[in-house]
């Protein structure tokens, strides 16, 4: 009889068994959280602004645009893609093919979203935005109103 287990002792096994396992997944997924978290990508290269150097489009639309802010800060997104267009051939080719701003206007937006350049909207002019480096910040300073909140990411 010692040998037979009784149904409640079979419960008891089954439920030690059951929380054992349950533990073993919470510190399974305990360590994919861990595992998950981004670490910050080290920047430990310089970034060139040479158009004549590069060979996809995009790359080439990104650096004539920084090219273009550094000559003029302050300017919209309209004026950065008519002087994209009038500056170089290749672009001026694109467009002609495709007659289509939506890319160029994706590149402008996705540098905003890397912080390559930043945008600023004029007092009481909501429509409008406006592009400039962060290296021109200093020469804004005593225009600038209200800053973005830092962001803890």
């Amino acid at each position: 009889m010692s040998e037979q287990n009784s149904p409640n002792q079979l419960n008891n096994n089954l439920g030690g068994e059951k929380r054992e396992e349950s533990k073993a997944e919470e510190k399974k997924t305990e360590k994919k959280r861990i595992v998950s978290k981004k670490s910050k990508e080290k920047d430990d290269s310089y970034v060139l602004i040479m158009p004549e150097k590069v060979r996809s489009l995009s790359a080439k639309i990104a650096n004539r645009i920084v090219e273009i802010l550094r000559e003029e800060p302050m300017i919209s997104e309209k004026e950065i893609i008519l002087k994209l267009i009038a500056r170089d051939n290749e672009i001026k080719e694109y467009f002609t093919k495709t007659q289509d701003i939506s890319y160029i206007r994706y590149i402008v937006w996705s540098l905003v979203k890397k912080k390559v350049i930043l945008k600023a909207k004029i007092l009481g002019d909501d429509k409008h935005v406006y592009f400039f480096l962060p290296e021109q910040i200093d020469s804004l300073k005593e225009k600038i109103i209200r800053a973005p909140k830092k962001s803890s990411e």
